[in-house]
């Protein structure tokens, strides 16, 4: 069911940010890795995770790590080395969940499971547009780079060159993404997305007792997690 995944990656996003020990939020890291690993797309989130987050990861340890008030400027901290690898582990738990999320769940399917639940047009269409943002944006993006290509437009040369290069292909992706906007909001008017009423799916996703039980316990263990935090209990 597509609220299964939803509901872990939410919970998880919610525990990590309770979570103050390296053990902790290693825990955190090693539970959305299995997440990706049980969903069967550990690879296609290793990759975007790694390249996301190492930056940040180095410009925290610079931060914290070198220039710790403990230790003094360019010395290692060693609270300061804790409190990188706090906020590091915390990134990549919430960017591997993310991305899993991205990979497993079906907009289309997403879609049925909140019809058939009842939720509001306006909150689900928010929701999946979401979702489908990133994807959306990659598969344009690669196409108006092979089309300014075939104009001609070289990517290579000089830092100032490579800056002028991006005009030719922001303009078009920004000026594509609201005409898509604006195509959607008639094409949405014309089947009638802003009526009242319930609406039927046609082919709702099953669910089960089991599926229901692990969504309700992961979101319990972040509401313990939180509770934990607020009465003093350091995780």
């Amino acid at each position: 069911h597509p609220y299964t995944p939803l509901a872990l990656a939410a919970s998880l996003l919610l525990t990590v940010f309770a979570f103050g020990s390296l053990g902790a939020v290693g825990a955190a890291v090693l539970a959305a890795v299995f997440l990706a690993a049980a969903g069967g797309v550990l690879g296609y989130t290793a990759r975007p995770a790694l390249a996301l987050g190492i930056a940040t990861w180095v410009l925290l340890l610079v931060l914290h790590g070198l220039f710790g008030v403990a230790a003094g400027p360019l010395h290692f901290s060693p609270p300061g080395l804790r409190r990188a690898l706090v906020l590091g582990g915390r990134l990549t738990a919430i960017l591997v969940a993310f991305l899993t999320v991205l990979a497993v769940v079906s907009p289309a399917r997403l879609v049925d499971a909140m019809t058939d639940r009842g939720v509001p047009f306006a909150k689900m269409y928010l929701l999946v547009s979401t979702l489908t943002l990133v994807p959306r944006l990659r598969v344009r993006a690669a196409q108006i780079l092979e089309a300014q290509q075939c104009r001609g437009l070289r990517l290579g040369g000089s830092p100032l060159a490579r800056v002028a290069a991006l005009g030719p292909l922001v303009l078009p992706l920004v000026l594509g993404a609201l005409a898509e906007v604006d195509e959607q909001v008639l094409a949405l008017d014309a089947r009638g997305a802003g009526r009242p009423g319930r609406r039927t799916a046609l082919d709702p996703p099953g669910d089960s007792a089991l599926q229901c039980t692990v969504r309700w316990v992961a979101l319990l263990l972040a509401a313990a997690a939180f509770a934990a935090k607020f009465a003093g209990h350091a995780l």
